[in-house]
């Protein structure tokens, strides 16, 4: 019998996956979803600014974001890679809504986005620019960001312009005063708590065909919790090694045992790199 097949399951459900369906709305995601939509919805506030830890989940929440944006009133772009010139990420949006313009100078490049931008604005759309890994811009790059805001006409700004990042971001932000000064909201994703874990946890076996989500014992969801410090990605990376030692054991559970058994492994094996 397969993994799938023993454990009930239509799909596997621990992938890494931007699949929206996976998402699960913690106290803070749930936050933040709310905070990004007044942002866009306002079209007077700038720059937004949302961080956490590595595998804090910022990509899918991102993803649920926009998913839920109307595309009759927002032309949203996405960059996934921001560690660029800002002629460069300019000119990556511009190759997505403005591909056959012409020039291609720093100025060329802006005039083509204020246009644009303008131009959505008179049909009543509005833009919005999002900037993955936003950490990873260079300290000029970042500066040079306060250019977009000042694309504006008849009381609102042309464009939102929101920056995604790990809580280096923070830091690089805040020895910027121009670009600091700009950001109207600014939230930051904290790991989840014990009982979001429990219930991300169920969540995820439901979305993947399991009747109750039940899988896990609690003594399980403890050590998981424990060992991930409820961050989403590392939670998911134990609870699938977790699942698949169960399977291969035909436990008709994953009890702490499980849980230890990969711990103890991943544990070994990264120490014997180490050495």
């Amino acid at each position: 019998m397969d993994l799938l097949a023993h454990w009930n399951l239509n799909e596997r459900p621990f992938e890494a996956t931007w699949d929206t369906r996976y998402f699960f709305r913690s106290h803070d995601h749930d936050e933040a979803l709310n905070r990004l939509t007044f942002l866009v919805e306002e079209r007077t506030m700038n720059i937004g600014m949302l961080t956490g830890e590595i595998g804090c989940g910022k990509t899918l929440t991102r993803a649920v974001f926009t998913s839920r944006l109307d595309p009759n009133r927002f032309q949203v772009l996405t960059q996934e890679n921001s560690a660029f010139a800002f002629k460069d990420l300019i000119g990556a949006v511009l190759e997505r809504i403005d591909p056959d313009g012409k020039g291609q100078s720093k100025f060329a490049r802006y005039e083509r986005l204020r246009k644009l931008a303008e131009k959505l604005h008179v049909d009543n759309r509005h833009l919005v620019l999002i900037f993955d890994e936003a950490q990873e811009m260079s300290p000029t790059t970042l500066n040079e960001m306060k250019l977009l805001t000042n694309l504006n006409g008849d009381g609102q700004n042309f464009l939102t312009l929101i920056l995604l990042g790990q809580p280096e971001l923070r830091a690089h932000v805040a020895k910027l005063p121009s670009i600091d000064q700009r950001i109207s909201l600014r939230f930051h994703l904290h790991p989840m708590t014990f009982e979001e874990s429990s219930d991300y946890l169920q969540h995820r076996l439901k979305t993947a065909g399991h009747p109750t989500g039940d899988l896990f014992l609690p003594d399980a969801v403890g050590k998981l919790f424990q060992a991930s410090k409820g961050i989403p990605r590392e939670l998911n990376r134990l609870a699938k090694l977790a699942l698949e030692y169960a399977w291969l054991c035909e436990m008709p559970c994953v009890p702490a045992v499980a849980v230890d058994a990969i711990i103890r492994d991943l544990s070994r094996h990264q120490n014997l790199f180490a050495a």
